[in-house]
């Protein structure tokens, strides 16, 4: 196995601790402007925004992406309660080199692409190891247009996809993000539990962070 394929594995495995509830961390509310950072769903208006920070290549971001976010997605995002951004962690080059594909698309098909990415999680560790990566990634990126090797080094070696980037990396800087997935709400950092990752366990994370955002009656 080689040296990238064990740190992988062990990324993958390690991405986030799930062995006991950890604190939630404080830090300033971000500018409106900064919100923006990342693949957004769900009205501008809504009365709980939750910032994810992720990693293509972590598997408990993919049990989110996978068993939580689509009931998330139809409850609470296209009913207007709640608004989702996504945002990268970048851990190894595997993410990088997938991340600058994601951002070279649409926003839409961006997050569609994500998506497509953490149900052949497995095909691309695999991929990273044998050194088929470029092809795994294109056989996942034709749909939706990055058809070739070119188009692929294209986006990975586009500045202004790198500075954006960037700006996400200060942002996770900001909040001290060291696992993944790491849930931001109004500027308090939730690292995962494993009360949190189950559809029951996060649906009551943002019903009681909805109540807290209601406006009290008399």
């Amino acid at each position: 196995m080689s040296g990238l394929t064990r740190r992988l594995a062990i990324a993958a495995l390690a991405c986030v601790t799930l062995a006991a509830p950890a604190m939630a961390q404080d830090a300033s509310t971000e500018p409106d402007t900064a919100m923006e950072l990342g693949w957004v769903e769900g009205q501008a208006d809504a009365p709980v925004t939750v910032i994810e920070y992720f990693s293509p290549t972590c598997s408990h971001c993919k049990e989110f992406a996978e068993d939580i976010l689509p009931i998330v997605e139809e409850t609470y995002i296209s009913t207007g309660k709640v608004r989702f951004i996504m945002r990268e962690w970048v851990r190894n080059s595997v993410d990088r080199t997938i991340l600058t594909q994601a951002r070279c698309l649409p926003k839409k098909n961006g997050l569609s692409y994500l998506k497509d990415i953490f149900a052949r999680q497995e095909e691309i560790f695999v991929a990273a190891q044998v050194g088929t990566l470029p092809g795994t990634l294109q056989i996942v990126g034709t749909p939706y247009g990055i058809t070739d090797r070119e188009k692929l080094d294209a986006c990975y070696q586009d500045m202004d996809i790198r500075f954006d980037m960037l700006e996400v990396e200060k942002s996770a800087e900001k909040y001290d993000i060291h696992a993944t997935p790491t849930f931001i709400v109004d500027g308090t950092v939730h690292p995962a539990t494993k009360a949190m990752m189950t559809p029951e366990g996060f649906t009551a994370f943002l019903d009681a962070e909805l109540a807290k955002a209601a406006p009290e009656t008399n």
